[in-house]
């Protein structure tokens, strides 16, 4: 049946309170209270004079389980470790429980920051009269910060007091999760593969989840493989490499043609690549600070394996060929193109590539002359970063906000409400595979009906996609999505549109918060806001004012610098023609042909795994 999912009011309630040992009979004992965010670890004895109580915030444990003995895990799960081993050695009579913890290491003054670090805490329940209720009480505490972990409303919690709360059934708990893991061992640094064998794997198997793995060996790989595949085995699909292959995966999945079903599937992202926009902004989307390299992929991991779900948006990108492209994260021209496509020859440094290309870009900085044209968002402002003209003497917005000018706007920002959170019950299927530590690395992961085949090496701009008999690309097949708001791009726009001409240094259309790791372009974007952040810096800028303008944009500052060549404004749809005869255009970071193309914004359409409900932002 549904799963009901946990509200968010009450994270201070108890919900359990008791005592536990630790290690061996003998060993020290501890005072437990589980609270709906929070584990409270009291040390009772023997107690350390000053020693403090221990909060660990739930955030931070990857899973919780019991142990049915020295040699035995919970079914269908890895052996269990030396430290589970060791802790119910000889103890027959009592029951335990595990708790996978990754807290953050503690900062040192003058060091650098630590990551996280693996903490495996194991609790005895002794207290009981038998056996049998000692491990029930292990389990009725491993279930309830389980349900807790994903999400699970938890029985009872209605109708009584919560020192009486009835632990949760194993029943009611969602089954053993089956992802599909896409990994491009050379993408960025060609460090997938390594990330894989000393990160995700270890921790995937901790947090006891199924998985098949394909390594891609070409471009457009995966996104051939995710149009053949039965999709109805998988609760997710995960990417261990950069932006361009989710770019492949959300392309494959619309192309199919069970697009309205395919779409839904729930996608990941671990970070193995060079700009890792979309995993920065899921981590910053979980209330994580700034992260690079490891750290960022153990954050992302952990979000992860909770795999709560939220609406994102995508944007169905069209150019003068006619060929659609869907987008999760940007559209751009001028600087940030330039940047991004030639600084590909200096793919094995990393994020660093991005630093060098935008020191090459403003030795020679260039403008490109151009017509913007867009229909504004009718949102009403929620919270203005800046200066704008929808502000009223002090600073606040108007109750009438004022009609937004026709041509050159200030800088602005208008906010809508996240999209609800859609994270339907997995299905009671059993796992169509085996335990995780019989997965081979091997071919074999291919689904069936599908051969390895020899191709180009990954990266460049993509083939276009085949037509089908009756002449169409893929994504324009009668009847999938429409794009409403847009006339065909050789046809005039309604005149409600605004229009901006004249000489640029960059266009950017983003929708997520960020561009890369370290570069924060839109700190106010949602993943469900239903609409665009249309910025574009006009020509004029000089050469300093625009490296300061990237250098805040590290902590997404940039906007409060009031610079006078910077807009922003929150559209559905926009339409740009280059006028300059020659220049780049990406979309996702990839490279599409050079010429007009409109695009515009569906709304919560694609299901993102981010780790937290869609309804919060932060811990």
């Amino acid at each position: 049946g549904a799963v009901a999912r946990l509200p968010m009011a009450g994270a201070s309630e108890v919900l359990l309170h008791g005592e536990f040992g630790s290690g061996g009979p003998g060993g020290a004992r501890y005072a437990l209270t589980l609270t709906r965010a929070e584990l409270h670890v009291q040390r009772l004895s023997p107690r350390p004079e000053g020693e403090r109580r221990l909060v660990l915030p739930l955030c931070h444990v990857l899973e919780c389980r019991t142990l049915k003995g020295r040699r035995a895990g919970p079914s269908g799960a890895a052996a269990p470790t030396a430290e589970e081993e060791a802790a119910a050695e000889g103890e027959s009579e009592a029951g335990h429980f595990a708790l996978y913890c990754y807290p953050p290491r503690k900062r040192r003054v003058g060091a650098p920051r630590g990551g996280r670090q693996r903490l495996v805490r194991v609790f005895r329940a002794d207290g009981g009269s038998s056996r049998e209720e000692n491990r029930a009480l292990a389990e009725r505490w491993a279930n309830t910060i389980k349900c807790l972990l994903l999400g699970v409303r938890l029985p009872g919690e209605s109708d009584r007091a919560a020192s009486t709360l009835a632990g949760p059934s194993p029943c009611l708990l969602p089954r053993r999760r089956r992802l599909l893991f896409f990994v491009n061992p050379r993408s960025g640094r060609s460090l997938a593969m390594s990330y894989c064998e000393n990160h995700i794997l270890p921790m995937i198997q901790e947090a006891n989840i199924s998985y098949n793995l394909i390594c891609t060996e070409y471009q457009n790989h995966a996104r051939e493989i995710i149009q053949q595949i039965k999709l109805s085995e998988w609760d997710g699909i995960v990417i261990v490499s950069g932006d361009g292959l989710v770019y492949e995966v959300i392309n494959g999945l619309m192309e199919r043609p069970d697009w309205e079903l395919a779409i839904q599937m729930p996608v990941g992202i671990l970070p193995a690549g060079s700009g890792n926009a979309l995993a920065a902004a899921i981590n910053h989307n979980a209330g994580y600070g700034m992260a690079m390299s490891e750290e960022l992929l153990v954050n992302c991991i952990l979000l992860l394996c909770r795999g709560l779900t939220s609406a994102m948006d995508l944007v169905s990108v069209t150019t003068a060929s006619g060929r659609r492209h869907f987008s999760f994260l940007s559209v751009a021209w001028g600087f940030v193109a330039d940047v991004d496509i030639e600084s590909e020859k200096y793919r094995s440094m990393g994020a660093a590539r991005f630093s060098v290309g935008t020191l090459m870009c403003l030795a020679s900085l260039r403008r490109y002359r151009g017509r913007l044209s867009y229909l504004p968002a009718a949102c009403r402002p929620r919270r203005l970063l800046c200066r704008s003209v929808t502000t009223s003497g002090d600073g606040l917005p108007p109750s009438n906000p004022p009609p937004a000018p026709r041509r050159h706007p200030s800088l602005g920002r208008a906010l809508s409400e996240a999209g609800l959170w859609r994270g339907g019950a997995p299905d009671d299927s059993p796992s169509p595979f085996q335990a995780c530590e019989s997965f081979s690395f091997e071919g074999s992961s291919l689904p069936d009906g599908l051969e390895e085949e020899e191709g180009a090496e990954e990266g460049g701009e993509a083939d276009p996609p085949a037509r089908s008999a009756a002449g169409t690309l893929p994504g324009q097949a009668s009847g999938l999505l429409e794009d409403a708001l847009l006339p065909p791009l050789d046809q005039p726009l309604p005149p409600h549109w605004e229009t901006v001409e004249g000489d640029f240094v960059l266009v950017l259309a983003v929708y997520q918060t960020h561009l890369g790791a370290d570069l924060m372009a839109a700190p106010f974007a949602r993943f469900a806001e239903h609409c665009l952040h249309l910025c574009y810096v006009k020509a004029g800028i000089s050469r300093r004012a625009l490296l300061r303008l990237f250098l805040a944009m590290e902590k997404g500052t940039h906007f409060a610098l009031d610079c006078p060549h910077l807009f922003c404004v929150p559209a559905l749809a926009f339409r740009l023609e280059p006028l300059t005869a020659r220049g780049i255009i990406t979309v996702d970071g990839e490279r599409v042909e050079y010429g007009p193309l409109q695009a515009q914004v569906h709304g919560g359409l694609a299901r993102l795994i981010t780790g937290v409900p869609a309804n919060t932002n932060g811990l």
